[in-house]
């Protein structure tokens, strides 16, 4: 049973090794929120933001 731990364990760790790092992850995910956004936009008013962040 000891030696299936081991293996299962090890499995693992060459499966978790393989994926790419967190900030290459991250990056992805910026890339396509970026490809998604918008061109242009506008700048928010304080009122805006303040009504984001729930104030009155």
């Amino acid at each position: 049973m000891t030696e299936a731990v081991v293996e299962a364990l090890e499995a693992e760790y060459r499966r978790v090794s393989a994926q790419a790092s967190l900030a290459e992850r991250l990056d992805a995910i910026a890339d396509e929120l970026g490809a998604l956004a918008k061109p242009g936009g506008r700048d928010m008013t304080k009122d805006e933001v303040d009504a984001l962040w729930g104030h009155p």
